[in-house]
């Protein structure tokens, strides 16, 4: 309990470092927060376990995303031999616009791939959220935009606008926390296992 609570501390302390050093003059280069652009990956890693056989992963990965997420079978899109694909609602994307910041929830599709020993994960872009309307504006269906319709190209540039700029290093946090999440889960489950 110990490690877990130090190794989530050690993250969140690099989390507003991290999130700082993505901003160029408070903006975003559009390199800065996908991977590939033209997939709309956003961020991939590979995650080491020595010693441990690819059907271990899969089922400790499992039971991360039962532990993680509200109901598993509501995230748990697809499941082969070798993948699982998730796909989860992330808050952290906002706007800041007349002093406040407006809140958007972004659809993240996670596709992991197991070998024995090691696992991919790759954290894409699926759009946005639905978004009702209200008085002043019309409702928005899920999926429409991405997360590339709020970069702007500046001197050749592609850049984050710069009220979304700060969101969008938010967003991007918190996928990387979510893959580090993810490895000492999956790391301390073969402690945990026999304690109880």
């Amino acid at each position: 309990m110990k490690t877990l609570i130090f190794i989530s501390c050690l993250l969140l302390g690099n989390s507003t470092f991290s999130q700082s050093s993505l901003l160029v003059h408070g903006r975003m280069p559009i390199d800065s927060f996908y991977e590939k652009t033209d997939e709309l990956l956003i961020y991939s890693t590979i995650l080491e376990f020595a010693d441990i056989k690819k059907e271990e992963l899969i089922k400790r990965t499992k039971n991360w995303g039962a532990t993680r997420f509200v109901n598993l079978k509501e995230v748990l899109f697809g499941e082969t031999d070798d993948q699982l694909v998730f796909n989860y609602i992330d808050k952290n994307m906002f706007i800041k616009a007349l002093g406040m910041n407006s809140s958007f929830s972004w659809y993240i599709r996670l596709v992991i791939q197991f070998k024995d020993g090691k696992m991919r994960t790759q954290y894409f872009d699926d759009g946005n959220t639905f978004q009702p309307g209200g008085q002043y504006n019309v409702s928005t269906p899920a999926r429409k935009n991405h997360l590339v319709n709020y970069f702007k190209e500046d001197d050749g540039v592609l850049l984050g606008l710069k009220n979304a700029s700060p969101g969008l290093a938010s967003l991007k946090q918190s996928i990387k926390l979510n893959a580090s999440d993810l490895k000492v889960s999956v790391t301390l489950n073969q402690v945990k296992k026999d304690e109880w």
